[in-house]
């Protein structure tokens, strides 16, 4: 049970709160405002979007059904008391009445209930917790005395001074019920909300560690070594009750796994044990991907609906430390399986050749960068998840009518990603290899591809010379074309750059010379221009191409006239 404890106080967690970082500590000793860094790790606090710390609702729900209940009363009695303290009485009502709950019999919150229906002026519930008091200690006169105070403020004066007698038969020398046997019968109450437990200080001097409402038979509870140590760390009822409840779950020896199932530690999302949990700053958990699901749609939390734009913007969602340690602790073979289904699905997303995420787009081309704006939920979650794998990596294809997308793309990495705080993201990317479609398929909403990669022919001997002469004539018209370019390409330029430099082994990578496929991508080819040239394996077919087209379109600049119109066409 010390997995309860709370890292600042070392008293069991109380109104626990998750921060930023994925550590977890009671309200407390937060407290207001949040400090700027955390307590254990030192790391930055923030409160995404949040104006108050809120407390985690799943710990708070397990810390309930972990205590043992003589624990768990003792801690309903303190809040209970803490809250009368603060003249916040509905709740403390509600708090006497959960540990009723637990333990209809227990005269102490039957008395933490009276004096919270007085404050509230519901006489009648007050006399009724009261009689119980009074039936249960028969021998004790502080019933007695509070119900003789409810009886006055419901106008029944003469079975209030009985219940007076009685108090003075029990206790000659009680001093408050002498003082209202002494009053004038007819003598209207001046002051009579609050005013029993005004006068129950004169039943004897107290500790100033001690609510005025305290009964007396808590005073002398524990050995005055206990008592004694409870006074010299200043620490008050609420932490007295967090040491008395430490103290009954090891003399118990409670096991989590005795008292938790698996269905405590399930996301409502997934229906599955949690994997990565995270808390929100509205206080809810859910598994990482499960909330980041949820996020593509809609910035709020599945719950309770609260805004997390903030919280999705920051893009950083820390597992909640204490949950994950419970569920080391009791189940740990369940967590392992649930690891194993998460690395396989991650196996399985890591493949590079099967089932490959297509982002069905536009022409790319290896070695060019290529940036994009993510704003549709489906591939929100496809680039997070090429992220979670480690790949970085997802395939581009542009539309094709009657095939949902054409039949060679471009693997592109994930250079940088931007988070909006609406959802949308930019990211920036780079070609890396082309591919063949062999098979079209679906996941999750996004397209996915079986794929072949393609690798240019390789040539030797005269083949490889001629190659060689026919590079570097088209690279000669390619350095002309971007030096008599009009208006429109030397905008192109300032956007992608100049011209790379010629390779000196043109046959050194599988997709050829990187500057073939930067002339491409700028030249006012047709897509389906793009796309013939971009599926070919002939180096030589390729540059021949490229020669034609730069021929035709440097012609008019040998007699005096502007070159073709140079703005791309079909292109995003």
């Amino acid at each position: 049970m010390d997995v309860f404890l709370c890292p600042s106080c070392r008293f069991v967690l109380r109104e626990p709160v998750t921060v930023s970082c994925g550590h977890s500590f009671c309200k407390r000793c937060l407290g207001e405002p949040l400090p700027s860094r955390c307590l254990v790790c030192r790391g930055k606090l923030r409160l995404l979007g949040s104006r108050a710390v809120r407390c985690n609702v799943l710990l708070g729900g397990l810390l309930e059904k972990c205590l043992a209940r003589e624990p768990r009363l003792a801690r309903l009695q303190s809040h209970a008391q803490e809250l009368l303290r603060s003249r916040d009485y509905r709740a403390a009502l509600r708090a006497a009445q959960k540990g009723l709950e637990l333990a209809p019999d227990d005269v102490s919150l039957r008395l933490c209930r009276s004096e919270a229906y007085v404050a509230l002026q519901q006489y009648s519930e007050a006399l009724e917790d009261l009689e119980v008091v009074c039936r249960s200690e028969p021998e004790e006169c502080e019933g007695y005395f509070r119900k003789g105070k409810v009886l006055l403020e419901l106008g029944e004066k003469s079975e209030a001074l009985l219940q007076f007698h009685h108090c003075l038969t029990l206790n000659p020398s009680f001093p408050a019920a002498q003082h209202e046997v002494e009053k004038d019968p007819e003598k209207e109450m001046e002051d009579g909300k609050g005013e029993a437990l005004s006068e129950l200080n004169q039943l004897e001097p107290r500790s100033p560690l001690e609510p005025a409402w305290w009964p007396r038979r808590w005073k002398d509870s524990g050995t005055p070594a206990e008592r004694q140590e409870g006074r010299s760390l200043g620490i008050g009822e609420e932490t007295a009750a967090d040491t008395a409840a430490a103290k009954s779950n090891h003399h118990h020896e409670l096991e989590l796994r005795d008292l938790l199932s698996v269905s405590d530690l399930e996301c409502s999302l997934c229906i599955r044990m949690f994997f990565e949990p995270v808390t929100t700053p509205c206080g809810h958990t859910f598994c990482k991907e499960c909330l980041e699901r949820c996020l593509d749609h809609r910035p709020n939390c599945p719950l309770c609906k609260q805004s997390l734009r903030e919280y999705l913007k920051a893009g950083k969602y820390n597992p909640t430390v204490l949950l994950v340690e419970i569920m080391a602790a009791t189940f740990p073979s369940q967590l392992a399986d649930r690891k194993r289904v998460h690395e396989a699905e991650m196996a399985e997303l890591s493949n590079l050749t099967r089932n490959i995420p297509i982002f069905v787009c536009t022409m790319s081309f290896p070695g060019i960068s290529c940036p994009l704006h993510v704003f549709e939920p489906r591939y929100r979650l496809m680039m997070r998840r090429c992220q979670e794998t480690g790949t970085k990596m997802f395939g581009m294809c542009m539309y094709e009518t009657g095939k949902s997308f054409a039949d060679y793309g471009c693997m592109l990495e994930i250079q940088r990603i931007e988070f909006l705080a609406d959802g949308r993201s930019l990211v920036d990317t780079k070609g890396r290899r082309r591919f063949r479609v062999l098979r079209r398929g679906h996941r999750d909403g996004y397209n996915t591809a079986d794929i072949e990669y393609l690798e240019d022919e390789k040539v030797e001997g005269e083949e490889l010379a001629e190659l060689q002469h026919l590079h570097e004539c088209t690279y000669q018209q390619a350095q002309k074309f971007c030096e008599h370019g009009d208006a429109a390409l030397r905008q192109i330029l300032l956007h992608r750059g100049p011209l790379p430099e010629k390779e000196e082994d043109i046959q050194a990578t599988k997709d050829g010379p990187a500057w073939c496929w930067w002339l491409i991508s700028i030249l006012p080819l047709d897509p389906s221009e793009q796309l013939r040239l971009f599926a070919t394996t002939s180096l030589r077919a390729r540059l021949t191409q490229l020669k034609h087209i730069l021929t035709g379109i440097l012609q008019p600049c040998d007699y005096g006239h502007q070159p073709a119109d140079l703005r791309p066409r079909g292109r995003i």
